[in-house]
């Protein structure tokens, strides 16, 4: 989907939205919450890294640890 949007939209910039761990509040863990965020940061960077599109992060309730704080 994000080489679509690079290849296809090709949009001046990307507003990344958050939310990227699971919802299971009450299950979820420091670690996961971490290592969604690093997955989906990962992905967006090899994605648009030769792509002149500037990247928005917006942060979620879940991207952070306790989630929902």
């Amino acid at each position: 989907m994000l080489r679509h949007v690079r290849d296809v939209a090709k949009p001046d910039m990307f507003f990344w939205t958050g939310d990227n761990s699971p919802h299971n509040v009450w299950e979820n863990s420091e670690e996961e919450v971490s290592n969604s965020l690093l997955a989906v940061t990962k992905l967006i960077k090899e994605e648009f890294k030769d792509a002149p599109i500037k990247v928005y992060p917006c942060s979620g309730n879940h991207d952070f640890w306790p989630v929902n704080a």
